[in-house]
């Protein structure tokens, strides 16, 4: 990726930044490597998580995946572009 403007070292200060995506306010938590994305988790909307089984186990925070590039990897995805700071 020596050749993307934007680079994974770059992407990873972005962790603990405050967002909203798609109505909900969210964090970045982490940087995905393959394909580039961020993972944000919503503080609005509790979901419950399942163990291996299906099973309800807990109600924790959802989750957003939001790829940094587009599928050619020429430009940034479109999904990045719907995100707004909140900080």
């Amino acid at each position: 990726m020596a050749d993307q403007p934007i680079d994974l070292p770059h992407l990873r200060t972005l962790i603990g930044l405050r967002v909203r995506y798609l109505g909900d306010d969210c964090t970045v938590v982490e940087v995905l490597d393959e394909p580039p994305t961020l993972v944000l988790e919503a503080a609005n909307h509790p979901t419950i998580h399942a163990d291996a089984h299906g099973r309800a186990t807990k109600f924790g925070r959802g989750n957003h995946l939001v790829r940094v590039l587009s599928t050619d990897r020429l430009s940034l995805g479109n999904e990045l572009l719907l995100m707004e700071l909140i900080d």
